[in-house]
């Protein structure tokens, strides 16, 4: 099998050697109709000459197109005059990626790198540019003095945008002695701490969860090219000519009188085919041309016949062509309609985190207070001197502060399907009488967990085996690398099923990060094992998917899988079921027609539930009923709620898949002006490639109208419209026509913001951008991206109007996340819970409206405890008294939301390395903390280390340090007057006992305030061994 590179038979062809001696005295042109065959000569030109070669393209698409195929490529040296042609498009505060490219090219130009630059015959003729100066560039370093107003003065002029926090490119912040500035050619933002006016530490921090990546001792911002005034020094075409060496000109039709002017050499190329072919045609083809040309390159994608590969060269790349050039005597068989596979791209090399902005509570916001109720965020507020506390406002008028060590009583309201509760009134009992009705409703529920769970304690009677050969096989023909978290879950799966107790495991994750694949490798160890397995889908669409995806990864290894829904007609249901009956079925895939009465479950072993919460009342009990004997594997991409899953502990085993595949390409994301023209370019291009487009207008009476108009724009395109209120079974046509290719454009609603996972599809436009929240739109956009394709999203506002403060928010950070696996924690934060509870298999929204979906969780999860013998040790956290000043200051950190975050993550932590990787971050993003901050710090790890003690209450004032133990406290008295009497003894600390209302006291005095928290340490573990059970 010959496997010579392209570019190497390139070369070797005299035509080619021409060009390269010809181009390094002269410019040269070449004529050709295909983009893929001008890439190939790009590249095999710059390789042996090297330098800054410049290519220019003729024809303005032409161009739009190579720039777009080179600009995704890994370690690219290909730089691109981009033009902003439609400046009306612009969007206020959102620099285009058009102005990006435009000034990384002529910076890279100006510094004489090597690489090819292109450029289009009307961009050099039209676009001027600005000659960068490097005496106007901000060079800051560490131990020098800057002024800062002058700094943000300049910035200002630069259009940078100040916020609170850097969230996007052409943005800066400032927070006390920290300033961070993200500017537009930096890969990272950059954070300046600053003593006065002098720059103590320069570090890159990460944007996503805001911390420092490493120490730089120099930052240069450069003087943008465009400003606020615009430009005018020199034309573009002069300042190109001037600096490449050498240059190639691309013509798409032969021009006698312009090519008169410079060489030309043409290639010509015939299309053999605008589609991919079957493997039949397509072998029938490459027969047809091996005699009569020097070369046959079939390229990735296309299969051929084992008799021809020893007559072809096959290349391991993409080549989105089928053609034959005359000029090279060759013949290129690719894939039409794909692009080049990339891999290995990550995000800053670090992990994607949520975006701390949603974990913000916004004045307004519905909270939940386990004791009073529902009532509205009115911000932190300092009660009688003390303390910050939360103010919360009730129904009347009402407030009520909670403190600092009771956070963990309330958070924010989550409800189903975003429905507004009713606020409480204090002191009407209302909420007493709500939480005890929640808390009866929940005992449906639990009675069948608990009952579930003490079946899954009874042995199963066997263990999978499995046939480790055939397993083996499956392993091996996983086309992709398995991530980490696919893996682990892999791993779990197989460790419940290898032990003689059924499996319960619910495996959550987004949309193509790799669930389905955990499911069949549970399913072969189960079918290898001799038992049958069920994968149940909530639509047809969905099981139809999951057919497809069985089939084609189980069949080679032998397994009889089998499509039972109303795809299939009531005889060939009748027949898939005789033969399963009959053990000649494996596996069976279907909806809810898996739980028919006339489907037995005999040798049932395995049951695969895909999103089970979508399913209705009656078939969630016909699933209940099947779980009974079998091992049981849940799949769902529906975020799971921190409380949710640990009420799940015990109950249900969980894994969670949240690394995204290696394959995947960040989603470029673009925010402009809705425009028609713009509209039909973007579907355009995708179409043109064999990609699909999804058209997000949430507007249901103006889909039709949508629709008619692309329609007249692309006759020969399968336009469809799709919403909600449309009959399900042509809503169903037109969604599995969109998965099927057989629709090109679909027009809808947000009903595609959970969906299927149509890898074809890479454009998505976003029409009214403005009205969607930021998780709806990560989520929305999340619907593209899916394969190895580069994918657009493009968030469109209407022409005229002006971006509210929170919309801009939103859209800018839409703007710089564009990582798929960023958008899943944010989905989860914010989403809107549509009957979350339901991942049980229950309707509960009724209850959860009333409290909550955080304290319907909670209650819940204590009814589970109680069910299962567990929680009964449970101990509430003991609370501190200190007479200094412990809070973080209005001063050192302004922004209440962001001290709010950092009190809530400070009742939350458990461990002393909590509380300094706290500490290390507000360090980081504030820079020095004053004393009342590192007050609460002392506070915070005085209280975890009496956590699970039982101290009570612990009062420290004017070095005198109370500890008051519980009433209900078990202590063998005689140990503890014994190892107390040793530790006043070694720490030379005398105590006494207090007895006040009952309660008894340890008291201390003379205790210094460096050595306190050692000494409130030490005395937490006097009572190991001595609490009695």
């Amino acid at each position: 099998m010959n496997t010579t590179k392209p570019i190497d038979y390139l070369f070797k062809q005299n035509i080619v050697k021409d060009i390269i001696k010809e181009i390094q005295t002269d410019p040269v042109g070449i004529t050709t109709n295909s983009i893929e065959i001008t890439s190939l000569l790009i590249e095999t030109i710059y390789k042996q000459i090297g330098g800054i070669m410049g290519v220019v393209f003729s024809d303005k698409t032409v161009f739009d197109k190579n720039w777009k195929e080179y600009q995704h490529k890994k370690n690219s040296t290909v730089y691109g005059f981009t033009e902003n042609i439609n400046k009306k498009l612009e969007v206020e505060g959102f620099r285009s990626i058009e102005d990006e490219n435009f000034e990384v090219a002529t910076r890279s130009m100006l510094k004489n790198i090597d690489g090819v630059y292109l450029a289009s015959n009307t961009g050099l003729n039209k676009s001027i540019i600005k000659k960068p100066k490097p005496e106007n560039d901000l060079i800051i370093k560490v131990n020098e003095k800057i002024k800062r107003d002058a700094l943000f003065k300049q910035l200002d002029a630069w259009g940078y945008v100040f916020s609170d926090w850097c969230s996007s490119k052409n943005m800066y912040a400032s927070r006390g002695g920290i300033v961070d500035i993200f500017p537009a050619l930096h890969k990272n933002p950059i954070r300046l701490e600053l003593e006065g006016s002098r720059v103590v530490s320069l570090r890159v921090f990460n944007i996503v969860n805001q911390e420092s990546i490493k120490e730089i001792s120099k930052a240069v911002i450069h003087e943008p090219l465009t400003t606020k005034n615009g430009f005018h020094e020199e034309k573009l075409k002069d300042f190109f000519e001037s600096n490449v060496n050498n240059i190639l000109y691309i013509t798409s039709d032969f021009d006698e009188n312009e090519n008169k002017k410079i060489k030309h050499f043409d290639f010509f190329c015939e299309k053999l085919s605008k589609k991919t072919l079957p493997a039949r045609l397509i072998n029938n083809k490459i027969k047809k041309h091996i005699d009569g040309v020097t070369s046959v390159f079939v390229f990735r994608g296309v299969k051929i016949n084992r008799d021809l590969k020893n007559k072809v060269v096959v290349c391991d790349s993409v080549f989105g062509e089928n053609i034959k050039c005359p000029a090279l005597n060759a013949v290129f068989f690719g894939t039409p309609g794909t692009t080049q596979k990339h891999k290995n791209i990550t995000i800053d090399n670090t992990q994607q985190k949520r975006v701390m902005s949603l974990d913000d509570i916004k004045w307004g916001d519905i909270l939940v207070h386990q004791d009073y109720g529902l009532g509205v965020y009115r911000g932190l507020e300092r009660v009688g001197g003390g303390n910050e506390s939360i103010k919360i406002e009730y129904l009347g008028g009402a407030s009520v502060f909670v403190p600092l060590d009771k956070f963990g009583r309330i958070h924010k309201y989550i409800g189903p399907g975003g429905s507004t509760p009713k606020l409480t009134k204090l002191g009407s009992g209302v909420w007493e009488k709500q939480k005890l009705t929640t808390k009866k409703s929940v005992d449906k529920v639990v009675s069948h967990l608990i009952e579930n769970f003490k079946a899954k304690q009874k042995p199963r009677g066997f263990i999978y085996k499995g046939d480790d050969e055939l397993i083996q096989q499956v392993v091996d023909d996983f086309p992709y690398t398995e991530t980490p978290d696919q893996h682990q879950s892999i791993k779990d799966v197989y460790e419940d099923m290898s032990v003689d107790k059924p499996m319960d495991r619910l495996v959550y994750g987004d949309v193509g990060f790799g669930k389905t694949e955990v499911a069949i490798r549970a399913a072969i160890l189960a079918i290898t094992s001799g038992r049958g397995v069920f994968f149940l889908a909530p639509t047809t669409v969905l099981s139809n998917q999951h057919y497809i995806t069985c089939v084609n990864r189980l069949s080679l290894v032998g397994v009889r899988v089998e499509l039972l829904s109303r795809f299939k007609s009531k005889k060939q249901q009748r027949e898939i079921l005789e033969n399963y009956n009959k053990g000649q079925i494996d596996m069976l895939v279907g909806t809810h027609r898996l739980l028919s009465d006339d489907v037995k479950t005999n040798n049932l072993g395995l049951l695969i539930v895909d999103e089970e919460h979508r399913f209705g009342v009656k078939h969630k009990e016909a699933i209940r009923r099947i779980k009974g004997g079998v091992d049981i594997l849940t799949l769902t991409a529906t975020p799971i709620p921190r409380t949710l899953q640990q009420s799940l502990v015990g109950i249900r085993d969980t894994s969670k898949i949240e690394t995204p595949p290696e394959d995947r390409l960040p989603i470029k994301t673009y925010i402009n002006r809705f425009d028609w023209v713009d509209i039909k370019n973007k579907i355009k291009y995708e179409t043109n490639r064999g990609g699909q487009v999804y058209f997000i207008h949430n507007e249901v009476e103006s889909i039709p109208f949508i629709v008619e108009k692309l329609s007249v724009e692309f006759p020969s395109l399968n336009i469809s419209g799709a919403h909600g209120q449309m009959a399900s079974g042509p809503l169903e046509k037109i969604v599995l026509g969109f998965f099927e290719k057989r629709v090109d454009v679909i027009v809808c609603t947000t009903i595609v913001e959970s969906g299927l996972d149509v890898k074809n599809a890479n454009t998505i436009i976003i029409n009214n951008a403005q009205n969607f929240g930021l998780s709806q739109l990560y989520q929305i956009r999340g619907r593209v991206g899916r394969g190895d394709r580069q994918a657009f999203c493009y968030l469109c506002i209407p022409g005229k109007i002006k971006l509210l403060p929170d919309a801009y928010q939103r859209l800018k950070t839409m703007e710089y996340y564009t990582s798929l696996g960023s958008g899943y924690h944010v989905a989860t934060k914010d989403l809107e819970i549509r009957g979350a509870g339901n991942v049980f298999g229950y309707e509960q929204s009724g209850q959860m409206l009333q409290v909550g979906l955080e304290l319907y969780n909670k209650i819940l999860s204590e009814a589970i405890e109680k069910g299962t013998g567990g929680g009964e040790n449970k101990s509430a956290d003991v609370i501190i008294s200190f007479d200094k000043e412990s809070l973080i200051g209005v001063d050192y950190m302004p922004s209440a939301h962001d001290r709010l975050r950092f009190y809530q993550e400070l009742v939350l932590a458990q461990r002393d390395g909590d509380v300094e990787n706290i500490k290390r971050r507000i360090v980081d993003q504030f820079g020095v903390v004053d004393k009342p901050t590192e007050n609460l710090f002392l506070v915070t790890k005085i209280r975890i280390a009496l956590n699970d003690t039982p101290i009570k209450k612990c009062i420290i004032k004017s070095g005198c340090v109370n500890f008051k133990i519980k009433k209900e406290a078990k202590i063998d008295t005689e140990k503890f007057l014994l190892v107390l009497g040793v530790f006043s003894g070694k720490t030379k600390n005398k105590h006494r006992f207090e007895y006040i209302g009952g309660e008894t006291s340890v008291v201390f005095d003379n205790i210094k305030e460096d050595k306190l928290l050692g000494f409130v340490v030490d005395f937490a573990g006097l009572f190991s061994g001595v609490v009695v059970n």
